[in-house]
């Protein structure tokens, strides 16, 4: 089980939002799950709200209000799915992505919810000798004049063999 930790620097007239990092869950160590890349839905000021949106390959759009800033370190998590040593072949490993209303990111007494996680691929129908790549995008929720602020949290994700 990995945290990483990246410190971010806040823009006077903007939210930013320091990387979501990921905790990767191995069933069994047959898999090995490393995070590459933190989730990052970058700079944006909230107006009147609405949502930021990245997808697992990393494009980012908005919804509502909300206005996107130049944020070149914004982006989707990144996971390398590999095996152990005694890991089996040839089979499918089924990726579980946090429900909604589970994961929030904070900055003090404030908050966002992080839902809608997608992953690329979907599903993994076998994982690779050198391991595979993973990407995982989510929508977070800003509301209306959402106070400005470093806003971080964790979330899980799990992958097991079938």
């Amino acid at each position: 089980m990995q945290v990483r930790r990246i410190p971010l620097r806040l823009p006077a007239s903007a939210i930013v939002l320091a990387a979501l990092f990921a905790i990767g869950h191995a069933h069994a160590q047959q898999i090995v799950l490393t995070n590459t890349r933190g989730l990052d839905f970058g700079s944006f000021v909230a107006n009147t709200g609405g949502t930021v949106v990245l997808s697992p390959t990393g494009v980012r759009s908005r919804t509502g209000g909300v206005v996107l800033l130049n944020s070149p370190g914004a982006g989707q998590a990144g996971f390398n799915v590999g095996k152990s040593n005694g890991g089996a072949t040839n089979k499918a490993v089924i990726i579980s992505t946090p429900a909604n209303g589970s994961v929030r990111l904070s900055s003090g007494a404030n908050s966002m919810a992080v839902n809608t996680f997608v992953t690329n691929p979907a599903s993994i129908a076998s994982v690779p000798n050198g391991g595979t790549t993973l990407g995982v995008g989510a929508t977070l929720t800003v509301a209306p004049s959402q106070p400005p602020g470093n806003y971080t949290g964790t979330f899980s994700l799990t992958v097991n063999f079938q």
